[in-house]
């Protein structure tokens, strides 16, 4: 079966108290071909922190916005980054299930002319 990218989408501002959990839940995912494509939009809180860890993983790209932006231009500014043939946000005070990627990537697949699974 075709094994597309999948790009999650995390528009982050000071979620830091809930981000680790989001991340680890597409860690976690039984489907394996994806990336994190993270955007601060300014936070003060200690997101930064928590970034320092997550650089060292490949499939975790993180991007700054230069000041306070707000969740619309953030989450645009996410799409525009990714990579993936298929794109899905995840809210960084949020979690997935293990089977959530592989079951819209399965969804995708079997309905071709779908934009919005």
């Amino acid at each position: 079966m075709h094994q597309p990218l999948f790009s999650v989408l995390i528009a982050n501002y000071n979620n830091g108290k809930y981000l680790m959990e989001a991340i680890e839940s597409v860690r976690q995912q039984t489907y394996a071909n994806w990336e994190i494509i993270l955007v601060d939009d300014g936070s003060t809180d200690n997101s930064h922190e928590l970034y320092k860890k997550l650089e060292q993983d490949p499939k975790i790209h993180i991007f700054y916005n230069e000041k306070n932006m707000g969740c619309g231009y953030t989450k645009r500014r996410c799409a525009e980054l990714a990579n993936g043939e298929i794109c899905g946000f995840l809210d960084p005070d949020d979690a997935l299930t293990p089977d959530a990627l592989s079951t819209m990537v399965e969804s995708h697949i079997t309905h071709p002319n779908h934009s919005l699974i």
